[in-house]
């Protein structure tokens, strides 16, 4: 912050209107320093705001964020449970999106993976390598190994194969005569089968065919084929096909009964938080931001979270369905409270209208700009974005333009004072300049009164005489 500093002359009148000298030299430096002092007070008026924005309205906004994203955490799998009816045929990991719902699988095959054995090796690390061909069904993959031993040659399978394949060296004889082939395993369950050639010759002794395995979901009477024992039946809901069974398994997915209740009360305290203080700057006794633009911007941007509607016309429509509702009494400052009961009748009597008007969203790949998803979640998420964003946000733009303004004044009553420093100094040398003038015609006064006094005493001595 810029100060007024007084390194100049000090003026040290003698004369007998130093006094007024003095008088001269301090109003002229204070009607010279108005402008600073003038300056000094809108600084830390902005300093203030500075402050207010930064310390207390980005703290409030990033809490509310963050309530914004406990309510994503507690509509996604980690806030989810699943109960499966027979555990021994399938196991279910839940993830984000999932929703409360039930599902019934019947699984039919588990499926097999490809599996070829090779003939009796015969190459030897000493010899440069041939050619060799991996086939997979009707993929087919050059492998370059650097010798022509088996663990080269399934060494180089298991690099070029992208994954498709898995080669190992098993020793099919004995330990005093062994016996040691390829064998090749498809990682995914198909009927495709694997054949390697070495210069155009299969070495395959064995070949046998997999088989994806197959289940049917909810009692559909289609039956889907996956090359994978991990198989998503909705979005979030992953089911590990343990075994066959003859009769369906039920898996039935449920909410937290607190974990969405937890997260809307820590939104209302926030939302709460943040408009209590917007509000202390509003009125005649309002806060540093009375009248500022921002506190409206603010507003708007709660305003808009609050009042999200997603007009589906569905029981789920407004804050109200969930029990989130403005306060009623007469003293009413914009601030909520929230019904838990409400919420749970909502999540009891309509579950997925719930999910639907809550949503969700995820933050664009490159970080910034807007968000992808649905519902409130996704409305929310952009909001808050458009005030923390680290770029483009409200908070840093402003924050910017404070500290743009902070060091335009602070250049402004340096240069102010450095022309406050020079005419005090001009004025202190020309008064020293006067005085000391002044001074000495007062003193040739001193010295020819008391010579004309000298004289006159000397003259009355000598007529009386």
């Amino acid at each position: 912050m810029g100060t007024v500093t007084n390194s100049v002359p000090t003026f040290n009148g003698t004369s007998q209107y130093a006094g007024d000298l003095q008088t001269v030299i301090t109003n002229a430096v204070a009607v010279a320093s108005a402008p600073i002092t003038a300056m000094q007070s809108e600084e830390t008026t902005l300093t203030n705001q500075s402050q207010y924005l930064t310390g207390t309205l980005e703290a409030d906004f990033g809490s509310l964020q963050s309530a914004i994203q406990g309510i994503q955490t507690a509509m996604s799998g980690s806030s989810m449970s699943a109960d499966v009816s027979d555990p021994s045929v399938v196991s279910a990991t839940l993830g984000d999106g999932a929703v409360p719902g039930s599902y019934s699988i019947q699984v039919n095959d588990l499926g097999s993976y490809s599996t070829t054995l090779t003939n009796t090796w015969t190459g030897t690390s000493s010899e440069s390598p041939d050619t060799y061909v991996l086939s997979l069904g009707s993929q087919t993959y050059n492998i370059t190994p650097t010798d022509n031993s088996a663990t080269s040659v399934a060494s180089a399978i298991n690099s070029q194969s992208d994954g498709t394949v898995q080669a190992t060296v098993v020793n099919v004889g004995s330990n005093s005569s062994p016996n040691y082939c390829i064998s090749l395993q498809s990682t995914s369950l198909t009927s495709d089968t694997i054949d390697l050639t070495d210069n155009g010759t299969s070495t395959a002794a064995t070949q046998t065919a997999g088989a994806p395995a197959q289940y049917e979901i909810d009692n559909s009477g289609t039956v889907v084929s996956s090359d994978s024992t991990t198989v998503d039946v909705a979005t979030g809901v992953t089911l590990n096909l343990l075994s066959t069974n003859s009769s369906p398994v039920t898996v039935d997915v449920t909410q937290s009964a607190s974990a969405l209740s937890d997260a809307l009360s820590t939104f209302v305290s926030a939302y709460n938080t943040a408009q209590g203080d917007l509000t202390a700057q509003r009125g005649q006794s309002g806060g540093v931001l009375q009248g500022s633009d921002l506190i409206d911007q603010l507003q708007q941007v709660l305003d808009s979270i609050i009042t999200y509607s997603p007009m589906s016309g569905t029981s789920v429509n407004t804050w109200m369905d969930l029990g989130i509702n403005f306060q009623t009494d007469s003293d009413s400052d914009g601030t909520l409270t929230f019904d838990e009961s409400t919420l749970s009748n909502a999540e009891s009597t309509n579950p997925g209208a719930v999910t639907a008007f809550l949503g969700t969203a995820t933050a664009s790949v490159t970080g910034s700009g807007p968000a992808t998803g649905s519902g409130f979640l996704l409305s929310a998420t952009n909001s808050m974005t458009s005030l923390e964003d680290p770029i483009t946000g409200l908070f840093t733009t402003a924050e910017t333009d404070y500290q743009t303004q902070l060091t335009n004044l602070s250049n402004q009553i340096s240069t102010k004072q450095t022309q406050v420093d020079q005419l005090q100094t001009s004025l202190t040398n020309q008064m020293n300049t006067a005085d000391a003038m002044i001074n000495s015609l007062e003193q040739q006064y001193t010295d020819l009164s008391d010579m004309l006094q000298a004289q006159q005493d000397d003259d009355q001595a000598y007529y009386a005489s």
